[in-house]
């Protein structure tokens, strides 16, 4: 598992939910403490979500924190602080961390040297047979 994902994930979605919260009615009810909650519990869940459903590119990694980050936004909105959000409010903020979340991946993709995966580990080169 890659803690260090876990965490730039944390980071951004904390962002996103903190500049939305002055534009998008509703998220203002959610104070730091709650942006920090949501964040940290959303970052987790993907991260360990990825392992479980063996989420692989790029794309299935950015789909599931979006899936995962609007369930946890809403439920978290409506069971600990008592407010319901607006569905659009919600999809917004999903969506934005997760483009945000699939540009970052696509960097550190591109930044890796050939032969190495974008989690460090080497990767093994098919066997062509013998080279002359």
């Amino acid at each position: 598992m890659n803690w260090n994902r876990g965490l730039m994930r944390a980071v951004f979605i904390f962002l996103v939910l903190f500049f939305l919260a002055y534009l998008v009615p509703g998220l203002s009810a959610l104070t730091v403490t709650h942006l920090l909650a949501v964040s940290l519990l959303t970052a987790f869940l993907a991260t360990v979500g990825e392992n479980m459903v063996l989420a692989d590119t790029p794309v299935k990694k950015s789909l599931l924190l979006f899936g995962v980050a609007a369930l946890i936004i809403y439920f978290y909105a409506v069971v600990f602080v008592g407010e319901r959000l607006s569905l659009i409010g919600v999809l917004l903020a999903a969506g934005l961390t997760a483009v945000i979340d699939y540009l970052s991946q696509e960097r550190v993709v591109a930044d890796t040297e050939p032969g190495v995966t974008a989690e460090g580990e080497v990767r093994a080169e098919p066997d062509t047979g013998p080279q002359e």
